[in-house]
């Protein structure tokens, strides 16, 4: 089997800071406001949950099922989204948001209760359907951008759309800490709303609606037996590597806070460890992008995978706050490199033809690398503890990376060669 090369003409596409500046009022300004807001109420759902009656097992019952929403939801999305479009499909995605954010508040704002009531009930509906609108905001945007952004851009454009939400979630729980200096629990849930209806009017400004097809027109063809193969192979063995990386990243900011507690170091130390990986990663988006672009994917996706799974091998070394810190910049480092890599490769190895139904597919198979590392730790941290967790995380890492370098020189599209004459 050889590698998977493509043809792009390269004359007439428009250069990646171009693109970005086209895409920067329709796609980045609103994923910027919208995970600023999601990040900002990441830190108070248990807390809101805990205050209504709820117990700590059930807040982590909860955290289960928005994450089994994140894997089962995105295939019944994609479907629907490629017959109605990613510009409905984001309306459609922060509306449900915004009517379940407004369910958040209202819970919120209840008083305090010693078993879960009424209020409690209105948090947890509330909550899976934030979850389908985050899908669905999602989906539209990594459909938009596969389908907008040219081939020579891709890798540029995704890793800065992946860099955008990074910083989106390093903003939002700094103004949610603003904000709780200054009102009660149920403010926060405000910042995430008005994030969420700018977005909608950032998208309904900015983003054109689809051309409309001709009725009279026929159908496309479906694929036959032998394409839908062509796709499916190399979207599922390249997948599963990309899983890992979910799985990997899952890990790392569970694993992170619960090593330094496991270590007994302070509060202030783990939060300050944090800050300064948060600070590594967003600092190499784009010498990131511009080394995929240039040198490939595997450039970036095996150095993710093999600088995470020695991070994670390194979790003893975090008894010693120098040692902890280390272990989250190498963290970092790794992590930081695999920036937009999984947005890259679902635009890659999804056809144009119903991308968005495939783009659901992609996500599911991610998303279920979200469910399968916490649970690893789940598993592991009883028999072995935190840090034996840990190094079995790094484990799984080297292994990804393993799996990954056989099938992605095979299938994944090569670095396009300049003619240096």
């Amino acid at each position: 089997m050889t590698a998977r090369t493509d043809e792009h003409p390269t004359t007439t596409e428009p250069t990646p800071r171009a693109v970005l500046r086209s895409l920067l009022l329709p796609i980045m300004l609103p994923t910027l406001l919208y995970a600023t807001g999601t990040a900002a109420i990441v830190p108070v759902i248990p807390l809101v949950g805990l205050r209504l009656g709820l117990s700590v097992a059930q807040v982590a019952v909860l955290t289960t099922v928005i994450g089994v929403v994140a894997v089962v939801s995105p295939v019944p999305l994609g479907q629907g989204m490629a017959r109605i479009g990613e510009r409905r499909g984001l309306v459609i995605g922060g509306s449900l948001a915004v009517l379940a954010l407004l369910g958040c508040l209202w819970a919120a704002g209840q008083p305090q209760a010693s078993r879960p009531g009424t209020a409690a009930l209105v948090l947890v509906i509330s909550l899976v359907v934030l979850a389908f609108g985050d899908e669905t905001w999602d989906l539209g945007r990594q459909t938009y951008l596969a389908d907008h952004v040219p081939h020579a851009a891709r890798a540029r454009v995704m890793t800065t759309f992946g860099g955008v939400l990074r910083i989106g979630r390093v903003l939002g729980p700094a103004v949610g800490a603003l904000v709780l200096s200054l009102a009660d629990l149920e403010a926060v849930f405000v910042v995430h709303l008005v994030a969420a209806l700018l977005s909608i009017v950032s998208v309904l400004v900015f983003v054109a609606p689809a051309a409309r097809r001709d009725p009279t027109a026929a159908p496309p063809e479906p694929p036959t037996a032998e394409e839908r193969r062509a796709i499916v192979r190399p979207f599922v063995l390249v997948g599963l590597g990309v899983m890992v990386v979910a799985a990997v990243r899952t890990n790392r900011d569970l694993l992170i806070p619960l090593l330094g507690h496991a270590f007994g170091h302070d509060a202030k130390i783990i939060s300050l460890t944090f800050a300064v990986a948060a600070a590594v990663e967003i600092a190499l988006v784009l010498p990131a992008g511009s080394i995929m672009q240039r040198y490939g994917r595997l450039a970036v996706l095996l150095p993710c995978l093999f600088g995470t799974g020695i991070a994670f091998l390194l979790s003893p070394l975090g008894s010693s706050v120098p040692g902890f810190l280390a272990v989250a910049v190498v963290l970092a480092l790794g992590n930081g490199l695999g920036a937009g890599i999984n947005k890259t490769l679902s635009a890659d190895l999804t056809p144009p033809r119903n991308r968005a139904a495939w783009m659901g597919w992609w996500n599911a198979l991610v998303g279920a690398g979200s469910l399968i590392g916490p649970g690893l730790v789940a598993i592991l941290t009883p028999l072995v503890s935190v840090v034996g967790a840990g190094v079995a995380t790094g484990v799984l890492a080297l292994i990804g990376g393993v799996w990954t370098r056989h099938w992605g020189v095979r299938y994944l599209p090569r670095p396009e060669r300049r003619d240096r004459s």
